[in-house]
């Protein structure tokens, strides 16, 4: 037995030696083998492969919300046109996340130029679109076809308006002017006090579009506790009182709220008592809830330059979106921060971008600005072209300016030269009011005052002859 046992054992290594020289043999010279997967496994590998697709597609989506939301569109745009149609998402998303960036951004033409490309009329996805095409037409006053695009969406978005779609009908209304007094019409015969929830933020949102606040007022005091400690509803009621004038009012309602228009009102309070140090701190929090609020920039610019702070002016200035038409305003306001900030070349290449973009038909601040750089500068041609320009303009200064340039070899220079200019010059100022005088003054009579008399008595006779 004890043979038999060790027989056995001496026969399986020899099979196992024999097998690993078997594989090794098909490795070296069949490579690697593998066994087609079952059916069970080909689903499974399948279902894997489209989960891990559709995750890699969300986080692209979901990287390209994020700067969209915080305000780096143009980033977002970069994202989206890098992307893939087949790989990431379908080309009618990428058009639709590129039409809601260029909306943002108030180039509506371009937005709806995506909304209306081949392929984006599509019952699946209409929904997700056809509400901003609506705008967009309302915005580039196609009234006929806002109309008609509203008629389609109404039917496909109707379930998944919570308020049925009052606003925008509203709007579309007020575009169109299909009623008279239509901004009475959503407010006329409502009491918010038995609005709860979306319908009565609504009601609240209308009658500060429409202005008529004054339909609200009376209402206010019956609505219910649970309102009231609505932090949205409150800012609105806040807000409502700000627009009515009611100031005191409006700073109760918001004073403990932290939403960035909350603290845009507490700010305007502020700037209204001329407490520019208050209104900039409450600005800056509004900026910090919300980087890319405009309201709140279009504020904390000004107040940036009462404050002198153009540093962070500048960098404000650069978040600050405009449409082209204000694009040069923009860039002139660049030009005076930067002026301010000793940043003399950089205002120049500003300036300069001004001035090809208008064809010479800049504004006379403009040309001051250029004026004052250029001197910075020591240009002296530049500094006579703007100098002529601003002259022309009717600017004093400029005129004098130009008339000194005239005079002096080169004025950028001399003028910001720290030694003096003439030596051993005298002060006639100084030595006429400062001299001595020893004799006293003498006054040179020409005409005697007795004769000047006698003659006027002789011409108006102040005794006339008596008559007898």
């Amino acid at each position: 037995m004890k043979y038999l046992i060790l027989f056995i054992a001496a026969l399986s290594t020899q099979v196992s030696i024999a097998e690993s020289i078997l594989d090794t043999y098909i490795k070296a010279n069949r490579g690697t083998f593998k066994y087609p997967m079952n059916e069970l496994q080909l689903r499974e590998f399948n279902f894997n492969k489209t989960l891990m697709e559709n995750r890699n597609i969300a986080l692209k989506l979901g990287s390209i919300k994020y700067e969209i939301i915080n305000g780096n569109l143009e980033k977002a745009k970069l994202l989206l046109l890098q992307s893939k149609y087949s790989d990431d998402f379908s080309r009618n998303v990428q058009y639709r996340y590129l039409s809601i960036i260029h909306f943002i951004q108030g180039n509506y033409k371009v937005s709806q130029e995506y909304l209306t490309k081949k392929g984006m009329y599509n019952i699946v996805t209409d929904d997700t679109i056809c509400l901003l095409r609506t705008l967009n037409y309302i915005i580039l006053d196609s009234t006929s076809k806002a109309k008609i695009e509203w008629n389609r969406c109404v039917d496909a978005t109707i379930n998944d308006s919570p308020t049925l779609h009052v606003w925008m009908n509203t709007i579309l209304k007020l575009k169109l002017n299909d009623e008279p007094n239509i901004t009475a019409v959503p407010l006329k015969n409502v009491n918010i006090e038995n609005e709860r929830g979306d319908y009565l933020r609504l009601f609240l949102k209308l009658a500060l579009y429409l202005n008529q606040q004054d339909k609200i007022f009376e209402r206010l005091s019956f609505l219910s506790v649970a309102a009231f400690e609505d932090t949205e509803i409150r800012e609105l009621i806040g807000m409502l009182y700000y627009r009515e004038g009611k100031l005191v009012k409006a700073f109760e309602f918001i004073e403990d709220l932290e939403s960035p228009n909350s603290e845009n009102i507490k700010g305007n309070l502020y700037l209204a008592q001329k407490k520019y140090q208050m209104a900039y701190g409450q600005f800056k929090l509004a900026l910090k809830r919300k980087v890319d609020s405009q309201n709140s920039l279009e504020r904390i610019i000004p107040v940036s330059w009462i404050l002198k702070q153009w540093e962070d002016g500048l960098e404000y200035i650069e978040k600050l979106q405009v449409t082209q038409r204000e694009k040069y305003t923009k860039l002139a306001i660049k030009a005076a921060f930067l002026t301010q900030a000793g940043k003399y070349s950089e205002a120049a290449k500003t300036l300069e971008q001004i001035v090809k973009g208008s064809n010479n038909a800049q504004s006379s601040e403009v040309n001051q600005l250029y004026t004052y750089n250029s001197v910075m500068l020591k240009d002296k041609d530049k500094t006579e072209i703007y100098a002529d320009y601003s002259c022309k303009f009717k600017d004093g200064i400029n005129c004098w300016l130009q008339y000194h340039l005239a005079i002096w070899d080169n004025f950028p220079i001399t003028i910001q030269r720290d030694e003096n200019i003439f030596e051993n010059i005298t002060d006639l100022n100084k030595v006429y009011t400062a001299a001595a005088i020893d004799e006293p003054l003498k006054e040179s009579i020409y005409i005697n005052q007795k004769d000047i008399e006698e003659l006027d008595n002789d011409i108006i006779q102040l005794l006339p002859d008596i008559i007898d």
